[in-house]
């Protein structure tokens, strides 16, 4: 596995550092301006990123802030790369370290602290957990090598310990759970019943040394843990020949961390964004609504949060910032716990930067 996610990970470098160039140096670089009509404070730290693609062009990202707009073909991907390790906060500094230590490693942020899971050697599995980022808890677990040579869905903490789901020698259906006791450094798996739902990934677990601001602290005593769910789909070639491929669903599904199984939450409808927070799983739906699930009963409450028409959603630090396209630019929206909060805009400065056979899309990071 670790050859695996070695390789993967320097797709994602050679990947962004290649976006970082791909503007064409000839093109004529537009003006974009972001306008905030109420509470500037929500915006303070947000980029919103205007990409636009087409058949005669290459694709290009300019990155709209509200100290104005740089074409993101500005400065190298490493000098990014340092710019943000640097504005990072020292605070963290020493879970960080801890976790570059490991050959490979999957986090999860919770209202207990930084957690992280990951490999040491070609046999022992490495828990780290740290409630400050300063110190440093450390927990190894040997003779783990059939964990570490299998596919990781992601970690989560139930019933007061660790919780590792996997499929056993990369087998998309042979699901399995492993449960870890720090007290006495050992573990016990257990195989999980294979449903028609597969588990495609835990949500919050991430393979990354940064926490994101896209991801809430989460509960550690939540029973129903949201996942991104898969099946396996048959497809047939044009030659006829067919072959099965693990296909992500539509709608909310959980993984039932008391019964060991998956349980459907909601499934075909459209979801416009989600979060994971606390001991609540959420997601604005395509008529405007918040569903709202808690994650010891998964009862659901509703609430309106968007009127009228409803573009893309981003869940940052627990706000909804909405983005709804116009003619010219698009509408933003910043909505907490149900309520308006800011209305801002974006826009080309002159005509150049709206063309009508350029679509534009917009992304709040």
């Amino acid at each position: 596995m670790k050859r695996i996610v070695n390789v993967v990970a320097l797709g994602v470098i050679i990947t962004v550092g290649l976006a970082t160039y791909a503007v064409s140096g000839t093109e004529k670089e537009t003006d974009w301006s972001l306008q905030v009509e109420s509470n500037k404070k929500v915006w303070e730290n947000r980029i919103v990123q205007v990409a636009k693609d087409s058949m005669d062009q290459p694709y290009t990202h300019i990155n709209v802030t509200l100290n104005g707009s740089t074409p993101s073909n500005k400065g190298s991907y490493f000098k990014q790369l340092l710019d943000f390790q640097a504005n990072f906060g020292e605070d963290s500094r020493s879970f960080k370290r801890a976790l570059k230590q490991l050959d490979y490693a999957q986090r999860i942020w919770t209202t207990d602290g930084e957690m992280a899971i990951g490999q040491k050697d070609r046999d022992t599995l490495v828990l780290l957990k740290s409630k400050d980022g300063k110190e440093v808890d450390v927990t190894e677990f040997k003779q783990a090598r059939e964990i570490l040579e299998s596919g990781w869905k992601g970690f989560y903490v139930y019933d007061g310990k660790v919780h590792l789901l996997y499929d056993q020698n990369y087998e998309t259906t042979n699901h399995h759970v492993a449960t870890f006791d720090e007290s006495t450094k050992t573990f016990v798996t257990q195989k999980i019943d294979r449903s028609k739902t597969l588990i495609g990934g835990v949500v919050g677990a991430e393979w990354s040394w940064y926490p994101s601001a896209y991801q809430g602290q989460v509960a550690t005593d939540n029973r129903y843990i949201p996942i991104r769910a898969t099946a396996l789909e048959t497809l047939q070639e044009d030659t006829g020949e067919e072959y099965t491929s693990e296909m992500d669903l539509p709608g909310l599904f959980v993984y039932d961390a008391k019964e060991n199984k998956v349980v459907t939450v909601n499934q075909s409808e459209e979801l416009k964004g989600t979060l994971f927070k606390d001991q609540e799983y959420r997601a604005i739906r395509s008529d405007g609504t918040e569903l709202i699930i808690d994650l010891n009963s998964l009862e659901q409450t509703t609430r309106q949060v968007i009127q009228g028409a409803v573009g893309s959603i981003t869940y940052i630090d627990q706000l909804v910032y909405h983005v709804l396209p116009k003619k010219e630019g698009a509408m933003l929206e910043v909505y907490d716990e149900g309520e308006m909060v800011s209305r801002a805009s974006i826009k080309a400065e002159g005509d150049s930067g709206q063309t009508s056979n350029q679509p534009v899309h917009y992304y709040v990071y």
